[in-house]
């Protein structure tokens, strides 16, 4: 037992023994987490450097997300405009390489019944093989493209401007009549080449009452209607980078166009069509293009058809004019990604210095105190084995 006169000595050392046991678990979780403490009230005065520096890091982290949703959309943007222009280039591939000459129609010339020498017309409206091919590339890459124009990261529609919820391009059928009726009355007199080429080539109905306007196209009502805003990102906490692309931009709306009016069903013939016995005075079972004879229908057909080519190739052009503007964003929103990056591994060191530990030196103090608490407790057990014989 131990007696009065120990008993000051037997609590000084059980204090002891269990400040050596706390101080033992604080510096096995230093040890375990390479933390100062768990709690920011056992940093001292580094308690504020480090939950400022946190605060920072959460807000660059906030920053860097919208970055990185951003920079995905970008990318599935890009792809797309990528696309649209290689397959545009294709088009205007076809339509440069098309040959300007002759009237492109099966079945034979039909000469004018009063001049055996001028051709009025062919004795088919089917066309030949090369004015099929393009009729039949127009129509696959109205629908390649058209589905490109609507293409989505998730549910948004990245071509839709402001308005990603909402499908920026369905066909309607209205371009296709549209284009139908002015080729008509094309064919009929009731316009000229001039004016039909205004029409196409325009979506302004003060440049042309029977242009081709957005709704006709077929873009969604808040397009046609100029009613979407600009996408934004928010970069840092004073800049907002701007990356938008809208599908009824003239690039894409003169492609679109251009193939609409291609694969129309009226733009064939070239010339004039009888179908035999039939032939002129009769009138024809298929009206070409304007004009008295075969040689003045093709220039007429090839004068339009021309427009079209130079249409399509400086939409093409004007791709890139796209293209630029959604990369430089691209590389702005890269630049503020990079500075934040270095930002954030800058606070991460200042957190480290006020919250991390040295190891080793932890490592030092816990083997130092792992042999003081063993020489307490052999001391403890001498003094409760006292003896008299011990004592003397």
């Amino acid at each position: 037992m131990t007696g009065v006169s120990t008993l000051g000595q037997a609590i000084s050392q059980v204090t002891r023994i269990r400040s050596q046991q706390t101080l033992m678990t604080k510096l096995a979780t230093q040890m375990a987490t390479g933390k100062i403490g768990q709690d920011f009230s056992e940093l001292g005065s580094g308690v504020m450097l480090s939950q400022r520096a946190r605060a920072d890091i959460k807000s660059l982290d906030r920053y860097m997300n919208n970055i990185t949703h951003a920079d995905r959309r970008i990318n599935v943007m890009m792809q797309a405009i990528n696309e649209f222009k290689a397959q545009s280039e294709n088009f205007s591939s076809a339509l440069s390489t098309f040959m300007q000459e002759g009237t492109h129609q099966k079945g034979d010339i039909v000469y004018d019944s009063n001049d055996p020498n001028v051709a009025i017309g062919m004795s088919s409206a089917e066309p030949d093989v090369d004015f099929q091919t393009l009729v039949d590339l127009a129509e696959d890459l109205f629908d390649l493209l058209t589905d490109l124009i609507n293409t989505q990261d998730e549910d948004r529609y990245v071509l839709s401007g402001s308005d990603t919820f909402t499908r920026p391009l369905d066909d309607t059928s209205l371009l296709d009549s549209s284009i139908s009726s002015l080729l008509t009355d094309w064919k009929d007199g009731t316009i000229d080449t001039d004016a039909l080429i205004l029409a196409v080539k325009n979506k302004d109905t003060s440049v042309s009452s029977r242009a081709l306007t957005d709704n006709i196209v077929g873009y969604s009502d808040a397009l046609s209607a100029g009613n979407v805003g600009d996408v934004f990102v928010r970069a840092d906490e004073n800049a907002e980078i701007r990356y938008t692309a809208r599908a009824n931009e003239d690039p894409f709306r003169d492609v679109l166009v251009g193939l609409a009016v291609i694969k129309n069903a009226n733009l064939t013939p070239v010339v004039d069509a009888y179908t035999p016995p039939n032939a002129p005075p009769a009138m024809p079972d298929a009206n070409g293009a304007p004009g008295a004879t075969s040689e003045e229908m093709q220039n007429n057909f090839y004068a339009f058809f021309n427009e079209i080519n130079v249409m399509v190739d400086r939409a093409i052009d004007s791709v890139d004019q796209t293209r630029f503007r959604v990369e430089t964003a691209r590389a702005r929103l890269d630049q503020f990604q990079k500075g934040h990056m270095e930002s954030r591994n800058i606070l991460l060191n200042t957190v480290s210095e006020a919250e991390d530990v040295d190891i080793s030196e932890v490592a030092v103090r816990l083997n130092s105190l792992q042999i003081q608490i063993e020489a307490s407790y052999m001391v403890t057990a001498e003094n409760q084995q006292l003896s008299l014989v011990n004592f003397l």
